[in-house]
């Protein structure tokens, strides 16, 4: 009978990375945001020794660069230890940011198994003297692997847990695919009981049997790693499979709206935004968020145009700061509503109606981006777009139509 493991499945800590947001913190925040990740790696460690786990398994992406900093690769050394001193495994391979490549390694204390290639190894777990698993993976050497490595992936060892190690990305047909694309079904073929994924930062479960999941990020670093982030807490038994999500970040990065319907005076902005700010950190604690003003566009463009959101950011974040808090406004953006003018010129038959009405169609737009997407300069940036991406592309285009349109008139 195969033996009750425990494990926790983590991925991407990007340890020392860049975070949004030092700008506008005040000094105490900005150190904060700057140590966020080192936090998490250490609130890691602690669920792996409260639950006694057997082994941690991080599936790449450990830090930000394939230069580590002395610091990030410090930080992991005395991580590894303080969990070698609780008898836990870690299983370590390294992703499309920390390949390997000509860098020397850090040497970690005895724990730690790192796969050293992108050929896929294989290492014994062994529980109470006997076999217990066979765990898979490989790591990145260069920046990319277009191959599809699912099909080297091989059990190991009759009777015991197959668990295999995976950064990277859901095949997509395209010239995108240059993250270790894998297809679900390659996947399952395996027989495998676990399939550990790494690279995207949004928590996600492909399959639930058997689990193939990617836990995300274990510490936001911009709005668009909102929300809670962390790791999975495993428990395999036989055929069942236990996964419980552990929260990690040491702060999050979240968007609210600060709505402005009907109209604020300034005094009235800045204290209604004082007030949900104490409100969400009370919720949530420490934080970085991005606000969206949502109001009428004839209020809110100007406020925009003159400075005042910029300078109402400022004024609370100031306050902020005189109250100990552990939160800060980043960012801002504008939504801006119809009102009876705009509602005008949609019933224009000049250009002006034709702009509102035709100009923010996701189809054209999606024509338009293919175009940019062929050009192999942009795909250094930029290589697929989402539909959220997409949906929040024409929004910002919409709402600089409109406010360019208010100027003229």
């Amino acid at each position: 009978m195969q033996p009750k493991l425990t494990f926790i499945h983590a991925a991407d800590l990007h340890l020392d990375s860049q975070m949004e947001g030092l700008t506008a913190a005040h000094p105490a925040m900005k150190k904060r945001l700057q140590e966020s990740t080192f936090e998490s790696l250490k609130r890691l460690v602690q669920c792996a020794i409260d639950n006694s786990v057997d082994f941690v398994l991080l599936a790449g992406d450990i830090f930000d660069s394939n230069r580590q900093s002395l610091k990030a690769l410090v930080a992991l050394r005395e991580a590894c230890r303080e969990l070698q001193k609780h008898r836990i495994e870690v299983y370590i391979q390294y992703g499309n940011h920390d390949f390997t490549g000509k860098q020397p390694m850090m040497i970690y204390p005895e724990n730690v198994h790192i796969f050293k290639t992108e050929k896929v190894e294989t290492f014994l777990y062994e529980k109470n003297g006997e076999p217990a698993a066979a765990i898979h993976g490989f790591s990145y050497t260069t920046r990319h692997i277009k191959s599809r490595k699912a099909q080297d992936y091989k059990a190991r060892g009759t009777g015991i847990y197959q668990i295999g190690m995976l950064h990277g990305s859901i095949a997509t047909g395209s010239a995108a695919d240059v993250y270790a694309p894998f297809g679900i079904d390659e996947l399952k073929r395996t027989g495998f009981d676990y399939w550990a994924l790494g690279h995207i930062h949004k928590r996600e479960i492909l399959s639930e049997q058997p689990p193939i999941a990617y836990p995300g990020n274990i510490q936001g670093r911009h709005r668009k790693e909102a929300g809670e982030k962390g790791c999975y807490l495993v428990e395999l038994e036989g055929h069942t499979c236990s996964m419980t999500f552990v929260p990690l970040q040491d702060l999050r990065f979240e968007e609210v709206v600060f709505d402005m319907e009907g109209g604020l005076a300034l005094y009235d902005a800045e204290k209604a935004l004082m007030e949900l700010c104490l409100k969400w950190e009370k919720a949530f604690g420490a934080g970085v968020l991005h606000v969206t003003f949502r109001g009428p566009a004839h209020q809110v463009v100007a406020w925009e145009q003159e400075d005042r959101l910029e300078e109402l950011l400022d004024i609370v974040n100031e306050q902020q700061q005189n109250l100990g808090s552990q939160l800060v406004l980043a960012s801002y953006d504008i939504q801006a509503s119809l009102d009876v003018k705009q509602e005008q010129f949609r019933q224009r038959s000049d250009f002006t109606a034709a702009l509102l009405s035709t100009s923010f169609q996701p189809d054209e737009m999606r024509d338009s981006l293919e175009e940019l997407l062929r050009n192999r300069q942009f795909r250094k940036i930029k290589q697929s777009y989402s539909e959220s991406e997409l949906q929040e592309m024409l929004e910002e285009a919409k709402q600089l139509l409109l406010q360019t349109l208010l100027e003229v008139e």
